[in-house]
């Protein structure tokens, strides 16, 4: 199941497995999550939506996206509420919206793809192959950072600062030059792969090592190699999201009403970029 809204407060995200019918999916997928939004227990799929009406009017976000899976069948695609509250455009299975971290996702699939073609390994210390990249590991002579420490979130490195996560100017720093916006982050807190904290820098290091190792920038290639071969062409890496008809807009809410906000382009793009729509999920 994945559940997305588009207010620019927590949003929502829920991934679960499968089970083998639709009544048990709907049961034991959203019980517990249920409970934490303060509905009622959930056994059918008007249930589901019934009772995220419910928790969207609470909540004040104008619009969500939601597919449910089933193994290989679409138990559902599409949304609810609101993509653009002036014009009155209704979320649909096509409206794409910032997806965020999923974005990861792809990245590592990328690198995937470059490691069983034998351009780098996931055993490779990041030192030796991009000593470019500017690690701070005081372990490093013993416990390097390797490719898998990024993936899995276990170099050890500091999540992005407030201030390095939002780019308002209207160019992009690309390369070394992004990396260089992350360097107090890049630093091993402890040795690497002892343990897991979740990093957006280190993503931001896998994206511009797929960029190195495949000699395209990386909003192409997942495009080239993953997006379009996966059949979903409504979605995007583009760091810049351009507003218009299918795409949802975001929103603050302020004063008692939703207000339209700009949709800036993030600085760790290889870590969140990506906007999707609901059947673009469901693929």
């Amino acid at each position: 199941m994945c559940l997305l809204g588009h207010r620019l407060s927590p949003s929502l995200l829920l991934e679960e497995a499968a089970p083998h019918d639709l009544a048990w999916l709907l049961t034991g997928l959203i019980a517990s999550a249920s409970a934490q939004l303060g509905v009622p227990p959930i056994h059918s799929l008007a249930q589901l939506q019934d009772s995220l009406r419910v928790v969207v009017a609470r909540e004040h976000i104008p619009g969500l996206l939601l597919t449910l899976v089933r193994h290989d069948s679409v138990l559902f695609e599409g949304g609810l509420g609101l993509a653009d509250v002036a014009a009155r455009r209704l979320v649909t299975a096509h409206t794409r919206f910032r997806i965020g971290s999923v974005t990861k996702t792809f990245v590592a699939a990328g690198l995937l793809q470059l490691i069983e073609q034998g351009k780098l390994h996931l055993s490779d210390e990041v030192h030796k192959i991009a000593p470019e990249v500017p690690i701070d590991n005081p372990w490093e002579a013993t416990d390097p950072v390797r490719v898998v420490h990024l993936l899995e979130h276990t170099a050890g490195f500091d999540d992005m600062a407030l201030n390095h996560l939002y780019n308002p100017p209207p160019t992009d720093p690309r390369g070394q030059a992004a990396l260089a916006i992350f360097r107090r982050e890049l630093h091993c807190r402890w040795r690497p792969g002892e343990r897991m904290s979740y990093a957006n820098p280190g993503y931001q290091v896998a994206g511009y090592l797929l960029e190195k190792f495949s000699s395209q920038p990386y909003e192409q290639y997942l495009t080239e190699h993953l997006l379009r071969p996966l059949a979903m062409p409504d979605a995007t890496p583009a760091l810049h999201i351009t507003p218009g008809p299918g795409m949802a807009q975001g929103y603050g809410y302020r004063d008692g009403h939703s207000q339209a906000v700009t949709l800036l382009p993030i600085y760790p793009g290889a870590a969140g970029s990506l906007s999707a729509s609901a059947a673009n999920m469901t693929q």
